[in-house]
């Protein structure tokens, strides 16, 4: 578990740096890649995922799950949706910040 905290804040690292350089589409990548990784291991943790999920899946699996708190879900929903034709979302979504709610929760969840 350990292993997969320092890639979830190296990843987050990243995001926060790609996105002060400009390029959004790698921080939205990086901030998927940080938040699927914490929730694979969340649920991993709870033996309903898999060390074969990969972000995408372990994220729409987490979003799935009805004990989430809401805003949770709705993060884990905005980590998977998909771009517009210009490559963007809705602008006031934030991957960086809906990253951060998911890990936060996976990380209190996991203190308790």
């Amino acid at each position: 578990m350990e292993g997969a905290s320092i890639h979830v804040q190296e990843e987050m690292l990243l995001a926060k740096q790609s996105r002060a350089e400009g390029n959004e589409g790698r921080a939205r990548v990086c901030a998927r890649r940080a938040a699927g990784t914490a929730a694979g291991q969340y649920l991993l943790g709870r033996g309903v995922g898999s060390t074969q999920d990969n972000a995408v899946q372990s994220l729409l699996a987490l979003a799935g799950l009805d004990s989430l708190p809401e805003r949770v879900q709705i993060a884990a929903g905005w980590l998977v949706e998909r771009v517009d034709e210009s490559s963007n979302l809705p602008p006031e979504v934030d991957l960086i910040q809906e990253a951060a709610i998911v890990i936060r929760f996976v990380e209190s969840a996991s203190d308790s």
